[in-house]
This record gives structure tokens, C-alpha cells and sequence, in this order.
């Protein structure tokens, strides 16, 4: 089951939020939509087979959150996340896919993904709705571990952010997959202190949610010249 990664802002999502799904398998997609409309009954739900076909249409007309396979024919879903990224594009991707790979998950999160959820997994679809929607990410317990264990490999290479000692801790535990009340168990404090704790990192690192956070760890070249804040 997907873990809740959820904001500090607690951000509810617009009644007039619609919905998007790229993924060039026809049938999954149908199931997907049908999936949606159930759980979102009387929602927008856009359908692309490609990147390009996604690419092709007026930001301002872009769905708030859009569901991107990998595996597109040409541009790939993580190459259209960046591109989206660079337009401007403000919603939010989650990749869906069928893609076991540890290099495609990290990447994904470093170009902006919010979550990534395995197409077996889909019969979360509401959980994970109603998470993004309020603000939040989403990793599953298999991602979690695959982070976990890039994090361990990358180890002696690790970024100083320029954090105190328990703020590092509090880093560490997050970006294993531990939810606010599993730190504030390990560490033997209130969750309401680990809530301080997160928004101190999040200001230091300069990242609004869980995802953005992993990608910017698990990416130390790009944070050599990180400062302390």
C-alpha cells in the first residue's frame, strides 16, 4: 500500500480540478479512465498517447494532475516531466508504470514527479488521489526501500546541507520512507516537534514536499554548492 506523503501546506485541490493520463496502452488507459470517473464522477479526464501529443497543447489548458507512463513512443514520460517543468507547467505528475528500475525512479523524482506508482499497484488509485489532492506525495513501500537503497550506495558521497545533528536525523529518516509519527516514534519525540523539525528542512533545502526533497539528496552533484540558509 502506497504511503501517504503528505504537505505541510495541507493544500486542498480546487473542485474544478481535472485530470490527465498519458500511456500509449489503450486498454489500461480505458481502465484507468473508467477507474477515475468513478471515483471522480462528473470530472475532466484528457487522454494522450504521446509525450508530443501532450506537448502540442496550450499550458493554460493542461489538467491539474496528470498520471505519465514511462515507456511513450518517442519522448519518454520522464523527458516530458522535465519539458513540462521548463514551460512553466504548475500541476503535478505522477508516473505510472510497469518499470521496476531504480535509475528510473530516482530520475523521475529529480525531474519533478510527486509520486510513482507500479500499474499493479493501481487499485490504490483512490488513496493516491486523495493524497495529491490534499497536497501531498506518493511513494510506495517498494520505491521507499529502492530509495532507501540508493541512499546507503551514495553514502560516501553524501551532501553536507550545512544541517545540525538532529535536523540530519530527521533527514535521514524521512528520506528512508518513515512517516512523520514513525520518526517521531524512533526518535522518542512528538509529532508536532517532528512537524518543526520538517519545515526547517524544507526551508534549508529549499523544497516544498517529500519527492522534491529525496530527488534533491539522492542528486548531491547538484548540490555541491548548496548553501545554508
Amino acid at each position: 500500500m502506497p504511503e501517504k506523503i503528505q504537505d505541510l501546506n495541507f493544500k486542498k485541490e480546487s473542485p474544478d480540478t481535472e485530470y490527465g493520463i498519458v500511456d500509449n496502452d489503450s486498454a489500461f488507459r480505458d481502465d484507468i479512465v473508467v477507474e477515475m470517473r468513478k471515483l471522480r464522477p462528473g470530472k475532466k479526464v484528457v487522454c494522450w498517447h504521446s509525450a508530443e501529443e501532450v506537448l502540442r497543447e496550450k499550458l493554460e489548458n493542461m489538467p491539474d494532475i496528470i498520471f505519465v507512463d514511462i515507456v511513450l513512443p518517442g519522448k519518454s514520460g520522464i523527458e516530458l516531466i522535465a519539458e513540462l517543468n521548463t514551460c512553466g507547467f504548475e500541476g503535478k505528475c505522477i508516473l505510472l508504470t510497469n518499470m521496476n528500475s531504480d535509475e528510473l525512479i530516482l530520475e523521475a523524482i529529480e525531474q519533478g514527479a510527486i509520486g510513482y506508482i507500479l500499474k499493479s499497484e493501481r487499485q490504490e488509485l483512490a488513496n493516491i488521489l486523495d493524497t495529491v489532492e490534499s497536497g501531498g506525495g506518493i511513494i510506495t513501500p517498494t520505491i521507499a526501500l529502492r530509495v532507501l537503497n540508493s541512499i546507503r550506495l551514495k553514502k560516501k558521497t553524501k551532501t553536507d546541507f550545512g544541517l545540525s545533528n538532529r535536523l540530519q536525523e530527521v533527514l535521514d529518516l524521512m528520506v528512508s520512507g518513515k512517516s512523520v509519527p514513525q520518526v517521531a516514534k524512533h526518535l522518542n519525540l512528538s509529532p508536532l516537534t517532528i512537524n518543526g523539525y520538517v519545515k526547517d528542512i524544507y526551508k534549508k533545502l529549499n523544497v516544498n514536499n517529500r519527492a522534491q526533497l529525496v530527488g534533491k539528496v539522492l542528486a548531491p552533484e547538484q548540490n555541491s554548492h548548496s548553501s545554508t540558509r
